[in-house]
């Protein structure tokens, strides 16, 4: 029997990211469930509500799982899983690895190839932020044809501005077996700051994708959550 996987959206998404690659686990017998983060909401939040709602995920679940983290959740998934065992494993999808008092706007300073995101980010006056379409689809979205992507950058939403500037007050992957996924595409995070950040992974596997890997190459990153799931 496989373990169970929860899974963690980035910014300006919500689980519905998941969905291309629920289907590929579910046809490895690999059960998958996600959760929606605070930040991604309306409401005033922060890191920590986002970490305490995939504990609270954790929880409810029937057995310990693989932890899957993409892009910003690495932070509150690193927050999560530190003294938790109902955390299994650790994989990090093109995700913020970070070490203390790191964030993910910390570590995107020190890039040695900037991204171009920010040109992308539209504040809003209430904290929040969204993304232009043709920013997403330039940046987020590069090995995606502009059919397939269009339909998941109209589904993007909105995602606090002040989380990125939060680092996590412990360190899960120093616990747990972990998994990194580093996408050699990638506009967002380069492939030289996620070799960075993966050096702290027990395992690194390279995909050719840019930030999305769950929309270009869905099934190859079922594969390797599967793998980590034991399927």
């Amino acid at each position: 029997m496989a373990t169970p996987v929860l899974l963690v959206h980035g910014a300006w998404a919500k689980g519905w990211a998941w969905g291309f690659v629920q289907a590929e686990l579910e046809k490895r017998g690999v059960t998958s469930t996600t959760v929606d983060l605070p930040s991604a909401d309306a409401a005033p939040s922060t890191m920590a509500d986002d970490a305490a709602a995939i504990r609270d995920a954790l929880a409810a679940l029937d057995a310990p799982a693989v932890l899957v983290g993409h892009s910003y959740a690495g932070v509150p998934v690193t927050e999560a899983s530190a003294g938790n065992d109902r955390v299994a494993h650790l994989v990090y999808v093109c995700a913020v690895l970070p070490e203390e008092g790191q964030s993910t706007g910390s570590l995107m300073g020190e890039d040695p190839s900037p991204s171009r995101v920010g040109e992308a980010i539209q504040a809003t006056d209430d904290g929040l932020s969204t993304l232009s379409a043709e920013g997403a689809k330039e940046i987020l979205f590069n090995d995606v044809s502009q059919e397939t992507a269009d339909p998941i950058i109209a589904a993007l939403g909105t995602h606090r501005l002040s989380v990125f500037g939060e680092a996590p007050t412990a360190l899960g992957w120093k616990e747990h077996p972990s998994t990194y996924v580093l996408t050699t595409q990638d506009l967002v995070f380069s492939p030289a700051l996620q070799r960075r950040m993966s050096a702290n992974a027990g395992t690194v596997v390279e995909v050719d994708a840019g930030h999305i890997p769950q929309l270009s190459r869905a099934a190859e990153l079922a594969d390797v959550i599967a793998a980590a799931a034991g399927a």
